[in-house]
């Protein structure tokens, strides 16, 4: 293994400004932002006839905006704190405030090329940014085996990018190469980062259990190994996809993703910690394999399912992470082992919204009552969301919050 040297890690963490050490209080937000704007375009057509049905745009927005903001908050600040490193750099700061909402801009005026040099600058900064750290030679903690899905599904995206750039060299009869690429950008990426950073999360939030950390040993090496095997399966399942065989491919993506969340993150087992929010969690991890297998069964209405591990899936753990990340980290103890009426609003508009998103592959016929349903409800779902912690962000923890 090859290993970089690095100032001392624990000083430079506890010396950084706020904005640099706990950099969630800034990204989570911008991430909700661009949610709306993703989302809030379909309002907008539904209840007004202002702009036009864009799903290109909203992919866009989803995926590569209001998505990849809460992995760069979650990432740059867990990342130097489980590795006992250093925080993001003002550039790479810089660059994670400044790359999703550029990249949602530029798809909304339909400059796509750049959107996606925007978001392939990001996907560069995030895997130097992971690598120099968990390589770093005076890190003071290794990260856990799962964590190597975090730079394969990086690289795993950036190769849809490539894939999208030689189709357009390649002729029509290799248009499969540009759906590849949009799967393993659209949907691999955070795939592979929820398998990934899960087999920490899931058992750390929900029940307390923190994963051992990596090590040079025969065991965690064939972990590794499992992982990499895993990834391998995962990106495979997207060519089985494009090439012919849809059912194969939901089904691959449905077993690999339930088995690695049953064995890494010992998914069966339910959340004992006290905390709304961490059922939330759990009942999302569970719409990974379940929405796959809902594609698997019936490919001709895949999107169906799609949409269970969309909104059901990364956008549920998404705002319920970065919910836990925020109270948790700004001093929030006892509210993070209560239920706020807020927590129950956001899983139930969330299991709305999916609701409504799915039937519409059903009823077609319906099209603007039930995409201005699941529209409404997933916005109303982000306001119960910021209602609790946008107060709370730059806040001090009043007494009564505070203890547990």
């Amino acid at each position: 293994m090859v290993f970089v040297t690095v100032p001392p890690p624990s000083t430079a963490l506890a010396s950084a400004p706020t904005w640099r050490r706990e950099p969630y209080r800034l990204l989570f937000p911008l991430g909700v932002l661009l949610a709306w704007w993703g989302v809030g375009h379909w309002l907008l057509v539904g209840l007004f006839g202002i702009g036009s049905w864009s799903g290109v745009f909203h992919s866009i927005a989803q995926i590569q905006g209001f998505l990849m903001a809460f992995a760069c908050g979650f990432l740059y600040t867990a990342v130097p704190r489980r590795t006992q490193t250093w925080p993001p750099a003002p550039w790479e700061m810089a660059v994670a405030l400044a790359a999703p909402p550029a990249t949602t801009a530029c798809a909304a005026l339909g400059a796509l090329a750049l959107a996606q040099a925007c978001w392939g600058v990001l996907m560069l900064t995030l895997l130097a940014f992971c690598l120099r750290r968990f390589l770093a030679r005076n890190a003071g903690r290794r990260p856990p085996d799962c964590f190597l899905w975090v730079p394969l599904s990086f690289v795993l995206a950036l190769a849809g990018a490539g894939a999208i750039g030689a189709q357009r060299g390649l002729g029509p009869e290799w248009f499969w190469l540009h759906d590849l690429g949009q799967k393993w950008i659209l949907q691999g990426l955070f795939v592979g980062l929820i398998v990934g950073l899960g087999g920490m999360v899931l058992p750390l939030l929900t029940r307390g259990e923190a994963p051992p950390d990596a090590s040079s040993g025969v065991g965690s090496r064939l972990r590794r190994t499992g992982h990499f095997a895993s990834w391998l399966g995962l990106a495979g399942s997207f060519v089985l996809e494009t090439r012919g065989a849809p059912a194969i491919g939901y089904a691959v993506r449905a077993g690999l993703t339930l088995a690695l969340l049953l064995g890494v993150a010992r998914l069966h087992r339910p959340p004992c910690l006290p905390g709304l929010h961490r059922r939330l969690i759990w009942a999302s991890a569970w719409c990974l394999p379940l929405g796959y297998a809902f594609a698997a069964l019936d490919p001709g209405r895949a999107q169906a399912g799609l949409h269970v591990v969309f909104i059901g899936g990364f956008a549920a753990l998404a705002l319920g992470v970065g919910l836990h990340v925020t109270l948790a980290h700004g001093g929030y103890q006892g509210l993070v082992r209560k239920s706020p009426w807020q927590v129950g609003a956001l899983g139930a508009l969330l299991a709305s919204a999916t609701a409504a998103r799915a039937a519409l592959v059903f009823r077609p016929d319906a099209l603007r009552p039930l995409l201005v349903a699941a529209a409404a409800s997933f916005l109303l779902a982000t306001l119960a969301w910021f209602h609790l912690l946008l107060p709370r962000t730059w806040r001090p923890a009043p007494p009564d919050e505070a203890n547990p």
